[in-house]
Formats: structure tokens, C-alpha cells, sequence
């Protein structure tokens, strides 16, 4: 029973009790308005849209009549599938492959008996001709009596070959259409509608010959690939040339997508599954791995022996090489065949980067990969040639010295910086490791990058987990320091660097021990934060001050700090920790300091100090050349007055008038105002 689509009305019932009493195995529609039901005992039973009904035996080696196409034969036993299909139903058994199609409406009235369709007549007009028979003009002329009628029968001949099935009523249908162009090529007002272009009907006739072409090439018993006009239409010619790649049938994708001028990238890529089936096969006992080479190219390129190309085609295989990836993928093919001299022919005639490098890798040319990439200067290739010769050694420490050496020693310079850049930054990170990095750099020589990678990784150990490792810290120094030595004069610096922070660190050990606190050298700090400490410890542990103080000036000395630093560094410490008295005592302890002294009077204003105290060094500066500091520094403090006598001593009425400017007090703006 078949109903409408709102379940409301019958459109068909058809019983079945007759035959069998059991429900259908199988039901499918066949186009839009049949039905297809299997039992199996009875077969395969057709329902049209009437009630009229067709049975066909399965189980046997019978042929299905006009009906039915026979796609392909193969011997087994009958069981039978139905695959519902846009416009037909596709019988599948053991035995055979094929399409139950009901008959389309313009091929029944094209083949009536006694049709006057326009089709019909210009079919029985083309018979006769080809009979021979004198009514053949005349049957002929009278269609063409009325406007349009001829050219609606030819595109009724056209429509019903397509349709069609058996090649020889194809080439009828065909003939009569071709009769009919004829005609209508002779009749001067059809010719007028489309001055100097094919008309609509001679368009249509060269595209269903084409298609015909493509669909019986595809229908033969050797290829199986059964397929309808509107199937064809729905999936299109590209469609059709990939499934029959996908059905490996390359060479006669590659003959369809020439046959029909498809998409350049669409006839290289059949033509690349072709060359790949060709370097796949057994080759001929006397043919060399260069022959071999040598005719898939012809092939890729489209120039088999014996094929025929118009003038157009070939200057069109010249202007333009393959597309991208075509030699690579008939390179990988040849590999997995064995066939490894073809494919290293092959793939240098590959020139896209990513296709190139990739068919490299794949068949382990990791070297060679890395070159392409390098020169192709893509950075995402050469880390992906990289990570892929990485996974193809295996995981243990013999794979991970081939690893490196194999990288250092044969890939080239752009994927040798790439490769040290990244493990450089991965050994700089906190929980990083710096050995592959200081492997690499040994292994090209660089020991001054090496030694600087195991000095960095061991202060960033130490700035992030404090003093807890720095034993562990000083072997990594000491790992480094003979590293600079094995370089030679070219790291002395370096070296000497490395040996003086040993050193620091073992004196700053010893500090610790000897006063009992961190605070007195805290770890990883510099000569002159040591110094620093020291003296600053000196506020806190007022009885060991002047033991702080030598050992201050005794890691001074050892390390050569100059003079005037050691002195910058113990005015900013006596100040920071409120050593005053100890600040005027070692600033009194010489007539005039090395780094004079405006340093002194600058801490004591910073440190907020009484007038007598700034006084104390500011009225030292008697030079001429500290005038100006000496005003600078009453202003400094605050001491507008004492600035203001300084600028009328030195006769400066900008600076008088400055102080006016800065100074609050009226009674120092009148006497600016007096002197000015």
C-alpha cells in the first residue's frame, strides 16, 4: 500500500497474498513512482504507479529482459540486496550487479507503436533513410512544416539516447537526431536564431555524445560501474573520475578527465593515480628504474606513447608544468613498491616545498627534507622534518646521540640554528633542561655558548629556589668554568667570570657561617651587594662593626674593586642602614675623599638629616668648581637662605631669582627681592 505523504489518501494498493502469504524480504522505490519488493521464492517484483506489475526470477542466471542492464557476473550464490537509487533500484546478488529502471516516459512515446510524437516521426524518418526508402525526405520535410517542431525532436532523440542503455539504440536515436540537424542546418530561419554560434540543439547533441562515451566506457563488464544519465548529472563528470580512481581504475580516470577538458588540478591528479599504478605494477623484465621514471613522467605530463593531442593540448602541457604534489605522490607509490631508485628520480622533479619535504620524510630522506625546507626558508618545515627524524630513531641514549649528531652533522644550517634555538630557550626556562642544549653547542664547538648555558641555568636555579642548592650551583659553575677552559684563549674571560663567582660564593658561605645570619651576604647577590651587606649587617651587630668593616675592605681588595666604588658603596650603605656617626668618621677619616663631597651631603638630605649635619660636608666644598654643587644642595635641603647668600656670593641674579621662585618664606622673597 502506498499513501500520501500526509497519511490521508491511497495512492496504490497492490495485494501480494496471491503469490506469497509472507511479507517481503526487501522493499525500495524505483525512481518516484514504482515500487521493488524481493521474496525470497518469487524474486523481484515490480509495481507501477497503476497496479501494473512485472516479476523477475532471481536465484537463476536469467537475463531481466529490456528492463534490466547487466552492470557485472560474478559466480556465488544468489543472495539478493535492493539499494533504493535517485531514478532507479540496484539489484545486488552473487552473480550480478544490476539496474531495475522503469522506462522514461520520452522513450516510451518515442517508441510507441504509432506514435506522432516529433520524436518518433523523425526517428521512422531516419529508418527509412538508412533503409534506403524515398518517403525519407518527405516523412523528413513534413516535421519541419511547423515552427519548433524539429527542433523538438531532436532534443526528444538526444533526451531518449541518453536515457538509454543499449549501445545500438544509442546509435539510432543518435542518428535520427543527427538527421534532423541536418535539416535544420539547411533551414535559413533556424539558422538566424543563433548567428555564428552552434545552436541549442547541436550543443545538446555533442554533450549527450559525450556522455554516452564516458557512461558505456564505465558500463563495460570489465569496469562494473553501472551508472544512470541523472546519476551521472548528480555526482558529474568529477565525481565519476574519483570514484573510479577510488576503484582503481586510474587509467581510465585519467582517459575521461583528457576525454572531457575537466580541471587542470583534476586531470594532473588522475594523471599522477595513473603514474602510480603504472610504477606499482610489475614492470617489464628488461625496463630500467630510469625507463620506469621516464614513462610516468610522460605520463604526468600527459605524453604517453601513442596518445594523440591536439596542437592546443600540447602547448597548453608545455606552458605549464604539474600541479603541486603529482611527482611526490608517483615518488611515495614507487617506495611502497620498492621501487627506490624511481622514487628518488621522481622527487626531484617535485618543486612544491610541502610536498617535496613531506614524500621525504615519508620515506626517511630526513637530510634532503630539511634541505628543501631550508631553502624554501618555511620554519614550520624544517621543525616538522625535525620532530619526524626525531620519532623515526628510536627512544634510548643511542637514539638520542644519533639524534644530535645526525642533526649537527647533516641536516643544514637553518634547521642546525633552529634545532639549538629551541633547546636553548627550553633550557633557560625554569624547569627546563640545559643538557641538550650544552650537547649541541659542544658538539659544533661553541664552547663559549655552552659554558654561558650552564652559567645561566645555574643562577636560575638559584633565583628560584634560593639557598637551598648551592652546592649544586657552584658544580654547575665549576662545570662551566672547565668548559670555558677547553676553549681556550677564545673564553679567558669568560672563565675568569665564572672562577671570581665561585670564589664570591665561597666567601659569602663563610660569612654566613662566621656571623650567623643570611642577612650578611645573602646568596646570589654581586661583589658590591656583598659589600654592601656587610656593612649594613654592622647597624644590627654593633659590636662585630669593625671586624664587618674589614672583611668588607678585605673581599674589596681580593676582587679589585676600585677606590671610588668602594666608596659609593659604603656612603648608600652607612646611609640606608642610619650609620651616621660611622658615615662622618669615615668621611673625616681623609682631607679630601676621592669622590668629594657632594655623595655625603646628597645621602644626608635623602636620609632627612638636621641642617648641621648637611652643613658638616656641604661647607668642605670650597673649591671653585663646587659652587654650583654647593648651591644646588642648599636648595636641595631646604636651606633657602643659606642658598640665597650663595647666589648673591657668586652674583648670579638667575639664581637669586630662583630661590625666590622655590622659596615659601616672605621674609627670604623680600631680601630676593632687595637684591635683585
Amino acid at each position: 500500500t502506498v499513501v500520501s505523504t500526509t497519511f490521508e489518501s491511497k495512492v496504490l494498493e497492490f495485494s501480494t497474498s496471491s503469490g506469497s502469504s509472507s511479507p517481503p524480504r526487501s522493499m525500495a522505490w524505483c525512481g518516484e513512482d514504482s515500487v521493488v519488493l524481493h521474496w525470497k521464492d518469487l524474486g523481484v517484483l515490480l509495481v507501477g504507479p497503476y497496479g501494473d506489475w512485472l516479476r523477475f526470477p532471481y536465484g537463476e542466471e536469467d537475463e531481466m529482459g529490456a528492463a534490466a542492464v547487466v552492470g557485472s557476473r560474478v559466480h556465488g550464490d544468489s543472495e539478493v540486496y535492493l539499494v533504493q537509487e535517485m531514478d532507479c533500484c540496484r539489484v545486488l546478488t552473487s552473480n550480478v550487479v544490476e539496474l531495475l529502471q522503469r522506462v522514461p516516459p520520452g522513450t516510451a512515446d518515442l517508441l510507441r507503436i504509432g506514435s506522432i510524437e516529433p520524436g518518433a516521426l523523425l526517428l521512422d524518418a531516419s529508418d527509412a533513410f538508412d533503409s534506403g526508402s524515398s518517403n525519407a525526405d518527405e516523412a523528413a520535410r513534413s516535421i519541419t512544416a511547423r515552427e519548433g517542431l524539429l527542433s523538438e525532436a531532436i532534443l526528444d532523440c538526444v533526451a531518449a539516447a541518453v536515457g538509454e542503455f543499449d549501445v545500438r539504440v544509442q546509435k539510432r536515436m543518435l542518428r535520427a537526431a543527427s538527421y534532423g540537424l541536418h535539416f535544420a542546418c539547411k533551414d535559413e530561419t533556424y539558422r538566424n536564431k543563433t548567428p555564428g554560434r552552434p545552436s541549442h540543439e547541436a550543443v545538446a547533441f555533442v554533450r549527450a555524445s559525450r556522455k554516452l562515451r564516458v557512461l558505456n566506457a564505465i558500463r563495460r563488464q570489465g569496469i562494473g560501474f553501472a551508472m544512470t544519465s541523472a546519476q551521472y548529472d548528480a555526482v558529474m563528470p568529477k565525481g565519476v573520475v574519483a570514484r573510479l580512481m577510488a576503484a582503481g581504475r586510474p587509467s581510465l580516470a585519467a582517459s575521461i578527465s583528457e576525454y572531457l577538458k575537466l580541471g587542470r588540478r583534476v586531470r594532473d591528479y588522475a594523471r599522477a593515480m595513473k603514474a602510480s599504478a603504472f610504477v606499482s605494477s610489475p614492470p617489464e623484465s628488461s625496463m630500467t628504474n630510469s625507463q620506469i621514471a621516464e614513462e610516468a613522467i610522460r605520463i604526468i605530463q600527459g605524453k604517453e606513447k601513442g596518445g594523440k593531442k591536439t596542437q592546443d593540448e600540447d602547448e597548453d602541457s608545455l606552458s605549464s608544468p604539474p600541479s603541486s604534489g603529482m611527482y611526490a605522490s608517483v615518488a611515495l607509490a614507487a617506495h611502497r613498491s620498492g621501487r627506490k631508485g624511481v622514487a628518488d628520480l621522481l622527487i626531484m622533479l617535485e618543486e612544491g616545498p610541502e610536498d617535496k619535504v613531506h614524500a621525504l620524510l615519508t620515506i626517511g630522506a630526513y637530510a634532503d627534507a630539511a634541505a628543501v625546507a631550508a631553502k624554501a626558508r618555511d620554519s614550520n618545515l624544517i621543525y616538522t622534518t625535525i620532530c619526524a627524524y626525531e620519532g623515526g630513531l628510536p627512544n634510548n641514549e643511542e637514539g638520542k646521540s644519533l639524534y644530535f649528531s645526525g642533526i649537527i652533522n647533516k641536516f643544514p644550517t637553518e634547521a642546525v640554528n633552529m634545532f639549538t634555538s629551541y633547546y636553548c630557550r627550553l633550557g633557560t626556562l625554569a624547569v627546563g633542561d640545559a643538557n641538550p642544549a650544552v650537547n649541541i653547542f659542544l658538539r659544533r664547538q661553541k664552547h663559549t655558548e655552552a659554558g654561558l648555558m650552564i652559567a645561566k641555568k645555574a643562577l636560575l636555579v638559584e633565583s628560584m629556589e634560593g639557598n637551598k642548592r648551592e652546592k649544586q650551583k657552584i658544580e654547575m659553575l665549576k662545570d662551566a668554568s672547565k668548559i670555558f677552559d677547553v676553549g681556550g684563549k677564545d673564553c679567558a674571560f669568560q672563565k675568569a667570570c665564572v672562577d671570581e663567582q665561585i670564589q664570591l660564593m665561597a666567601e659569602q658561605e663563610q660569612l654566613r657561617l662566621a656571623y650567623g645570619s643570611n642577612e650578611v651576604a645573602p646568596p646570589s647577590s654581586s661583589v658590591t651587594s656583598t659589600i654592601m651587606s656587610i656593612l649594613k649587617h654592622g647597624a644590627v651587630d654593633q659590636r662585630s662593626a669593625h671586624k664587618l668593616n674589614a672583611d668588607a675592605e678585605r673581599i674589596a681588595k681580593k676582587f679589585k674593586v676600585p677606590e671610588k666604588r668602594l666608596w659609593h658603596v659604603k656612603v648608600r650603605a652607612f646611609s640606608e642602614s642610619g650609620q651616621w656617626a660611622v658615615m662622618r668618621n669615615f668621611c673625616d677619616s681623609r682631607a679630601k675623599p676621592p669622590i668629594g663631597m657632594k655623595p655625603f651631603a646628597l645621602a644626608a638630605i635623602k636620609g632627612k638629616q638636621g641642617e648641621a649635619e648637611i652643613m658638616h660636608y656641604v661647607s668642605r666644598m670650597q673649591d671653585k668648581t663646587d659652587a654650583d654643587d654647593r648651591y644646588d644642595l642648599l636648595c636641595e635641603a631646604g636651606l633657602w637662605k643659606k642658598a640665597l647668600e650663595e647666589a648673591v656670593k657668586q652674583g648670579d641674579g638667575r639664581k637669586i631669582a630662583n630661590v625666590r621662585s622655590l622659596c615659601n618664606n616672605p621674609d627670604v622673597q623680600r631680601l630676593c627681592d632687595k637684591y635683585i
